[in-house]
C-alpha cells in the first residue's frame, strides 16, 4: 500500500478513520473496531507509542534488518490470561462465558495466525503468511500459583460509557502486561457506542494493555457442540479478537488512511477507501486496478470471509515481537511453566452468590481445588460480608491432586446496597497452605433493599440539562409501572413524583443521555428515593452522580389484598377486652378499610372507617358482657374474628 512522509502520520492515523467510520457501504454498518480512537486517547500521554514517527521508524529500521528471506523464523508463543468481565451470572450464562467458549476463541486464533491446513484461517494467496505466532494459556499467575488461565471477574456494575471506565475494569483485573498478553471478554465492550472489540497499541500504558471484545463476539460457534454459546451472527467465527490482536502485534487497518493517506505501512496489502462489509466480490474502492483484500483480517468483512495476513504484515508482527513485546517471549517469561509441586495447596474461588432477586440474602458457593500432592480431606473456609460478621465453614471431603468441587455455603442475610463477599481457605490437611497467593477470593454483590410501604415518593432535582434525564420504575414481572422525564433545561425545580407500591419487587432507573448523570459537571443534581411519611420518610436510594443510568432496587413489604384474606395476619388483643379492643395487622403501613361489629343476635353495633393507625383502637366500654365479632374488610376481603367483651 502506498506510503507517505511521516510528518503527515499522526493526523491519518487517528483522524482520516473517525470520518471513515461514519461512511455506510451497507444498510447496517457496524463499527466492528475502536483501537483508533482508543489509541488516539493514549498518545498524547506515550508519544512513542505505535501511531507516532518514532515507533514507526523503530519498526522499519528492524524489519530492514531482519532477513525475510527464509521461508520459516522460529514460531512464538505468547502466554495469555482471558479474563471474564461479568455481573454476577453463573458460569455460562451471559457475560459469564464457559471454558469452552474462550477455549474455542485460542483455537480460531491458533488457525488464523498460523495459516493452519484444513482450517477456516487456510488461503492459497501467494502473499498469504503463516505469521509464526501461537497463543497459549498461561499456566502460571503473576506470583506463582496454578492457573488454567481463565480469570473471571465479577465486577458488579451494569455498564460503561467511556473508554475510561472500560480502563478502570482493565487496572483491576490486568496481569503483568510484559509477560502475559490481557483478554478480555465483557458486555463492558458492546456499551461503547456497540462495538465489536478495541485494542491498545504497542508502547501505550502497561496498566490497560491488551485486546477487549464483547462477549457476543469472543469464541467461534464452530466450536459450540451443546449449542449455548453467547454469540452474534455474522461475528461469531471469532475473528474479531484475530483482528484484535493484529493491532496488539503492530498491525493497522487495510483501509487506514483511504487510498491516498498513509495506508497500513504494509506494501503487500492495496489500498482500500473504506472499511468493507459483508463478503462482497470485486470491489476496487481506489478505482485503481486493484481489488481490495477484503478476505483481510484487518478490515470489517464478515468473519466468515476473513482468512488472510500477509507476508509484509508478518515482517510487522515480528518486527513488534522481537522489539517492544518481546518480553511475551522472553527466556525469563514463567507463565506457561506449570509451577513446582508442593505436598499442601487449598485455592478457592467464588462460583456462584445465588443472590435472591428479591431480598437480602444470598447462599454462596465457593469451588475448592486441591493443587497439593497429597490427597485434600479437610480445609478451613473463613467468609463474611464487607470484612465483618466472620464465619467459619469447615470442609471435609476427599480431593486428589487437580480435583475441585463446589461447596455451598450457609445462606448470609445482610442489608440491600452493594456489598464485598469474601472468602479465605486455610489449613488444608491440618497443616499450613505451601502457598497463599490463591487462598483469597471476592466479589461483589448488591442486595435488595427491604422496606415497609403503602407509598414512595421520588424526588429530583434536575442539572441545568433536564431534557437529557428519564427514568422508569418497574415492577417484579419487568413491567414499567411509572415513568418521567424529560424535563426543562436550566430549570432546577424539584420534580416529586409518589408511587402506590404494592408487596413485590421494584426496579428504578434513572438515565441521562449525555451520559454524565445529573452531577455534578452542569449542575448540583440529585435525585431521592423515600418511604411515605406514615412508614417514617426511610430513604431508600440517594444519588446523582453517575454516567448513563443508574439502578436502585427494592422490595416493597406491604399487606396486599390476598394476604389480607389469611386470618392468621390480623388479630385482636387483649382479648377478652374491658375498655379498648385493638386491631393488629401484620403491617400498618397497608390499613384495612374498615370494619363492622355485630352481637350475638347478628345486630349491627358499630361501623367505622379506618383513616389511620388511631382508629385501630376501638372503645369497647359502653358493650354489654358478652361475645361479639368484628368483620374487617379491605377491597373485597373481609376477615371476621371474635372477641369477648367482660
Amino acid at each position: 500500500m502506498k506510503k507517505t512522509t511521516l510528518t503527515f502520520f499522526l493526523f491519518c492515523v487517528f483522524c482520516l478513520p473517525l470520518l471513515v467510520f461514519s461512511q455506510e457501504k451497507a444498510s447496517t454498518v457496524v463499527e466492528k473496531c475502536a483501537t483508533d480512537k482508543f489509541n488516539a486517547q493514549q498518545l498524547a500521554q506515550f508519544p512513542n507509542m505505535m501511531g507516532s514517527p518514532a515507533f514507526e521508524a523503530m519498526v522499519q529500521e528492524r524489519i530492514n534488518n531482519t532477513d525475510f528471506s527464509k521461508t520459516s523464523m522460529a514460531v512464538v508463543t505468547i502466554p495469555l490470561v482471558v479474563h471474564v468481565l461479568h455481573n454476577g451470572e453463573a458460569e455460562g450464562v451471559g457475560a459469564n462465558i464457559s471454558d469452552a467458549q474462550v477455549l474455542s476463541q485460542i483455537t480460531v486464533m491458533n488457525q488464523d495466525f498460523r495459516r493452519m491446513a484444513g482450517t477456516p484461517g487456510y488461503n492459497t494467496n501467494a502473499v498469504g503468511a503463516d505469521v509464526e505466532v501461537e497463543f497459549e494459556l498461561a499456566k502460571q499467575t503473576e506470583d506463582g500459583c496454578p492457573t488454567d488461565g481463565i480469570n473471571r471477574v465479577n465486577i458488579c456494575q451494569d455498564g460503561v460509557s467511556s473508554f475510561a471506565e472500560m480502563d478502570s475494569y482493565k487496572t483491576q483485573t490486568i496481569w503483568d502486561s510484559s509477560r502475559y498478553m490481557n483478554m478480555w471478554s465483557s458486555k463492558y465492550v458492546g456499551a461503547l457506542g456497540g462495538i465489536l472489540g478495541f485494542a491498545q497499541f504497542p508502547g501505550g500504558n502497561p496498566t490497560t494493555d491488551g485486546v477487549s471484545a464483547n462477549y457476543t463476539t469472543f469464541g467461534s460457534s464452530d466450536y459450540d457442540t451443546n449449542n449455548d454459546f453467547a454469540l452474534n451472527a455474522p461475528y461469531d467465527k471469532g475473528r474479531t479478537m484475530t483482528h484484535e490482536v493484529g493491532h496488539y502485534l503492530g498491525l493497522y487497518h487495510t483501509f487506514q488512511g483511504g487510498c491516498n493517506g498513509v495506508g497500513d505501512e504494509v506494501s503487500d496489502t492495496p489500498p482500500v477507501a473504506a472499511p468493507n462489509y459483508g463478503c462482497p466480490t470485486g470491489i476496487d474502492s481506489c478505482n485503481n486496478g486493484t481489488l481490495d483484500m477484503v478476505e483481510n483480517y484487518m478490515d470489517y468483512t464478515d468473519d466468515l470471509c476473513m482468512n488472510i495476513y500477509t507476508i509484509d504484515q508478518k515482517a510487522r508482527v515480528t518486527a513488534v515481537i522481537t522489539g517492544p513485546r518481546s518480553g511475551l517471549v522472553a527466556g525469563t517469561n514463567n507463565a506457561l511453566t506449570v509451577p513446582s509441586p508442593v505436598t499442601n495447596d487449598a485455592s478457592a474461588t467464588i462460583e456462584n452468590l445465588n443472590v435472591n432477586s428479591c431480598g437480602a440474602d444470598f447462599t454462596p458457593e465457593v469451588r475448592v481445588y486441591n493443587y497439593g500432592t497429597t490427597t485434600m480431606t479437610s480445609a478451613t473456609l473463613t467468609y463474611d460480608v464487607d470484612v465483618a460478621g466472620t464465619q467459619v465453614y469447615n470442609w471435609t471431603g476427599s480431593l486428589a491432586e487437580g480435583q475441585s468441587e463446589v461447596v455451598t455455603l450457609p445462606t448470609v442475610t445482610s442489608t440491600g446496597g452493594e456489598h464485598t463477599f469474601n472468602t479465605v481457605i486455610s489449613n488444608p490437611n491440618g497443616a499450613t497452605d505451601a502457598r497463599a497467593c490463591n487462598d483469597v477470593s471476592e466479589a461483589c454483590l448488591t442486595l435488595t433493599s427491604i422496606v415497609d410501604a403503602i407509598t414512595v415518593e421520588l424526588t429530583i432535582v434536575p442539572d441545568n440539562y433536564g431534557s437529557e434525564t428519564t427514568w422508569s420504575l418497574t415492577d417484579g414481572s419487568n413491567n414499567v409501572v411509572y415513568s418521567g422525564g424529560p424535563y426543562a433545561d436550566n430549570d432546577s425545580t424539584p420534580i416529586v413524583e409518589t408511587f402506590n407500591v404494592n408487596n413485590e419487587c421494584y426496579t428504578f432507573v434513572i438515565y441521562d443521555q449525555y451520559n454524565d448523570g445529573i452531577c455534578c459537571n452542569y449542575g448540583n443534581g440529585s435525585y431521592e428515593l423515600k418511604t411515605d411519611a406514615a412508614s417514617g420518610g426511610a430513604i431508600i436510594f440517594t444519588g446523582g452522580s453517575f454516567a448513563s443510568s443508574e439502578t436502585t432496587k427494592f422490595s416493597v413489604n406491604s399487606l396486599s389484598t390476598d394476604d389480607f384474606a389469611k386470618s392468621n395476619t390480623i388479630s385482636l388483643y387483649p382479648n377478652p377486652t374491658q375498655n379498648v379492643l385493638n386491631i393488629k395487622v401484620a403491617n400498618t403501613n397497608a390499613l384495612p378499610d374498615g370494619f363492622k361489629i355485630y352481637n350475638m343476635l347478628g345486630q349491627l353495633v358499630k361501623e367505622a372507617t379506618i383513616n389511620s393507625i388511631n382508629d385501630l383502637k376501638v372503645n369497647t366500654a359502653s358493650y354489654s358482657n358478652g361475645m361479639y365479632f368484628i368483620k374487617i374488610n379491605k377491597d373485597n376481603n373481609s376477615v371476621t374474628l371474635p372477641f369477648i367483651k367482660k
